[in-house]
């Protein structure tokens, strides 16, 4: 499988997760792959290590998506390492725990900083870097308001937001071939437990009793949409919403 073969992806969030998900599978289809975190260098030398092993390519770089200086050092490293980009995955939002009535002011403002604001710089610099070329986008988001990890809060303005720029970037850049989907994935599932800390103990078996009929997802799942949304059979694809609900909406 070499479907994104010569291309160079840089997915934000992938020490973990769904964005580790997508940096592995991107690298076993043949992208070169950055492995952005933002505090978890470990997580992100596994990600990078287990890429490397089965022989793709990759890096790990850290940074603050949300701070102008950190976004430009990322992009300088990339074009250092790797003289190009093809993809951009954003996955960099916070995945908080939390219920509402415990979530601080900061936390709010963090969360949407990272998520719209922080994706809207990648997105400017990652169409500045695709050129005559073109390239995709997929940005992440939440499906109906439902959040990806039992008990975390939903940002429905951020994920309408997002929808809005994805629609938008699709309509302003279509002619120089940029391609921009959104993915809204539902519950993952339980069989991934390790990536995601707040499926334990009672949080995880309220969540999976109050949704006993649902379909959750995995992470391989979900980077398999990303793939196609990204190789080159798929140049036909901007401004779509993938939603990935099973029996959730």
């Amino acid at each position: 499988m070499t479907r994104l073969a010569g291309k160079v992806a840089l997915v934000t969030g992938a020490a973990d997760g769904i964005g580790a998900g997508i940096a592995r599978r991107f690298g076993a289809e043949g992208a070169a792959v950055i492995v952005h975190h933002a505090d978890d260098p470990r997580g992100a030398a596994r990600v990078v290590a287990e890429i490397v092993w089965r022989g793709g390519r990759a890096i790990a770089v850290q940074g603050d998506i949300a701070r102008w200086p950190d976004v430009r050092r990322l992009y300088e490293e990339i074009t250092a390492t790797f003289g190009r980009l093809d993809i951009l995955v954003n996955n960099g939002a916070l995945a908080r725990s939390e219920v509402a009535d415990v979530v601080s002011e900061d936390e709010l403002h963090r969360q949407r900083e990272l998520k719209v604001f922080g994706a809207m710089l990648l997105c400017q610099e990652a169409v500045r870097m695709f050129g005559v070329a073109g390239g995709s986008i997929v940005n992440l988001t939440a499906l109906d308001g439902i959040p990806t990890a039992p008990a975390s809060m939903p940002d429905p303005g951020a994920d309408a937001a997002i929808d809005a720029m994805t629609r938008g970037l699709s309509r302003a850049y279509g002619t120089r071939n940029v391609r921009v989907s959104t993915i809204a994935p539902g519950m993952l599932g339980p069989e991934e437990p390790a990536a995601i800390d707040v499926l334990d103990g009672s949080v995880r078996n309220r969540q999976f009793i109050a949704l006993p009929a649902a379909r959750n997802h995995t992470t391989e799942g979900i980077a398999d949409i990303a793939v196609a949304l990204t190789c080159d059979d798929s140049a036909d694809r901007s401004g779509r919403d993938i939603m990935v609900a099973g029996a959730m909406r």
